[in-house]
């Protein structure tokens, strides 16, 4: 769809250009002022409204759907202000993800579609100012959810008041691209801060909404403010909880950290790992968390003695279930065998390929690779291996009988319901969701009915059917109040940061490479999507554009071929898209690090 110009609410000083955000215009005479500014093609219409000269631009906030225009209109001496808190998102000498060798090291970001580095851009914008510009004041109103530092402004004129909100709503009880409220990975505070925004935004009384995407809502604001507070808050609360209402259950053990703790005769847990002593001699353990320290070693000889560990067995991909492989293949001097699921093993190989939080610094080799439904033996016990979603979609699960109970490695999927609401967190950057990931993990669990869950961070529990028939209950609620929170309904669109992608997520060259976009379609009816590349300037890409149609619940792949030229260093690339019609703008990005 082609962008569009219409006044907002009928006044003849504000208007509207649809872009891959909405960018409003100020006018007074012949001059203008913007918020937000897309793709800048907003410049080449405000020729239409008699405008000559373009005084500057207030940013809602830092999305690169915001502002991937900026340093283009920099150029023309434009003053380019954003929130004073956008800084760290922002600017190049701040920025971790131009610095680590990926942006999700050890870490969750909370924070996504970062802009290229604005080298003009001016953090001026404080919460609770007044700017005045011609015959309007700005006045300005903290709206974090969305993103952290996101500003509203509120501006009288004509008899209205409007407040250009950002991302803060879409229209009445719907909220776009809601993974963008997942400021942590286990919890609902992300819904419940950007529902808090909402009361603030109601207490100045606007009578017209101009969001960053979606309609200009000027018609019932207050119901339209309330309606979708109140479905945040709905969705924050189940995002706290996997086993709403249900009571504590029983830990094996105290959780004590920095011990070597004995479960049974043949079982031990030491913080994030696992123990399991085969009577012949040798270990196997699950998971891995960082180097053992020395403290740890002396446990482990005072309990264990001299048994080797032969194998470790990993769960999933998170920087403190990986971290500790190779550390301690290289103190048993190679004699470390890793075993994991192969849903699982190219991440815990080359975890920077993949955009996933809490990447470890460096891969681990994976030696053998077990199969879905796999039954494999160590030593006397025997093992049944399954992809295991929930948490994160790359993660197994294992069974096995251990002296006599009947046991399964869970990792970081569920816990008792007073640890953390008894889930590792349903979130889309891990991958989440609630039907395709988390009810399939719960009815394998319904289904082998295993006496010891044994999870991690020293939290082994006993299983109890209520406890999953509800989290069960819960997958059907949570995906029916993020449905209710998404433009058109659609859950996989709006909750999945994955939906468009650039891959390898991080990749090290020192010539010509490949990346992979892909695009896919979660909807019941085919959709056109065109594609390009925005890359540095100088490089060059084959083929320069695609045009895909991508069937129902498909996917679009194109293998691009990519020239580098210039210095070295760390460069971001964006996919450009226009999906079904709409510009989206760039709506996926990766990053190589040149040498």
């Amino acid at each position: 769809m082609a962008p569009r110009l219409q006044s907002v609410a009928g006044l003849e000083s504000v208007f509207r250009f649809e872009d891959c955000c909405n960018v409003y215009i100020l006018k007074d005479g012949d001059r203008a002022l913007l918020i937000d500014l897309g793709s800048g093609a907003v410049l080449d219409a405000l020729g239409a409204l008699g405008i000559h000269f373009l005084d500057g631009v207030y940013f809602t906030h830092a999305h690169r759907d915001q502002c991937q225009a900026a340093n283009r209109v920099a150029e023309r001496g434009v003053p380019l202000r954003f929130p004073q808190e956008a800084r760290a998102f922002v600017a190049a000498e701040e920025r971790t993800d131009l610095r680590q060798v990926t942006p999700l090291l050890r870490a969750y970001i909370g924070r996504f579609n970062p802009p290229r580095p604005i080298p003009r851009a001016r953090f001026e914008v404080t919460p609770g100012a007044r700017i005045p510009w011609g015959p309007f004041d700005l006045e300005t109103l903290a709206l974090p959810g969305h993103l952290d530092h996101q500003i509203g402004y509120l501006v009288d004129v004509g008899g209205r008041r409007l407040a250009f909100c950002g991302d803060v709503i879409h229209s009445a009880g719907k909220i776009y691209e809601p993974y963008h409220l997942e400021t942590d990975h286990y919890t609902g505070a992300g819904a419940r801060q950007a529902a808090e925004s909402l009361r603030a935004l109601r207490q100045q009384r606007p009578d017209a909404l101009c969001p960053s995407h979606g309609p200009v809502t000027d018609r019932d604001v207050p119901a339209a403010l309330a309606q979708t507070e109140e479905a945040l808050r709905t969705l924050g609360e189940l995002k706290d909880t996997i086993c709403p209402g249900r009571p504590a259950a029983k830990r094996l053990i105290r959780p004590v950290g920095d011990r070597l703790i004995q479960i049974s005769a043949h079982l031990w847990v030491w913080n994030n790992s696992y123990f399991l002593v085969s009577d012949t001699g040798p270990v196997l353990m699950v998971d891995n968390a960082g180097p053992l320290p020395e403290s740890f070693w002396e446990q482990y000889h005072a309990c264990l003695g001299e048994r080797r560990i032969e194998v470790n067995l990993i769960t999933h991909i998170h920087c403190d279930h990986v971290e500790g492989i190779e550390p301690l293949r290289e103190r048993l001097r190679g004699e470390l065998e890793v075993w994991a699921h192969e849903a699982i093993a190219d991440a815990i190989e080359m975890p920077h390929r993949f955009r996933r939080p809490w990447l470890p610094e460096r891969g681990a080799r994976v030696d053998r690779r077990l199969l879905e439904a796999e039954v494999f033996k160590w030593r006397e016990y025997t093992f049944r291996a399954f992809f295991f979603p929930g948490q994160t979609d790359l993660h197994a699960a294992y069974q096995v009988m251990i002296d006599g109970h009947h046991a399964l490695f869970t990792g970081d999927n569920f816990y008792p319901p007073q640890q953390w609401g008894g889930t590792g967190g349903l979130c889309g950057l891990n991958g989440g969701h609630p039907l395709h990931g988390w009810r399939r993990s719960i009815d394998l669990v319904l289904q082998l009915e295993p006496e010891w869950l044994l999870a991690a961070h020293i939290q082994p529990f006993l299983f109890r059917p209520a406890d999953f028939h509800t989290a069960r209950h819960w997958t059907e609620q949570v995906a029916a109040a993020m449905r209710a929170l998404a433009p058109g309904g659609c859950l996989e669109r709006h909750y999945n940061p994955h939906v468009f992608a650039l891959e390898p997520y991080v990749q090290e060259v020192t010539g010509r490479f490949q990346v992979t976009s892909r695009v896919q379609n979660p909807y019941g009816h085919r959709v056109e999507a065109m594609l390009r590349l925005i890359l540095p300037e100088g490089w060059r890409a084959a083929p320069d554009s695609a045009i895909l149609t991508i069937a129902p619940d498909g996917e679009g792949d194109v293998e691009w071929s990519i020239e580098p030229t210039g210095l070295g260093g760390t460069h971001m690339l964006t996919l450009d898209l226009t999906y079904g019609g709409d510009y989206l703008g760039e709506k996926a990005e990766c990053y190589v690090r040149l040498g």
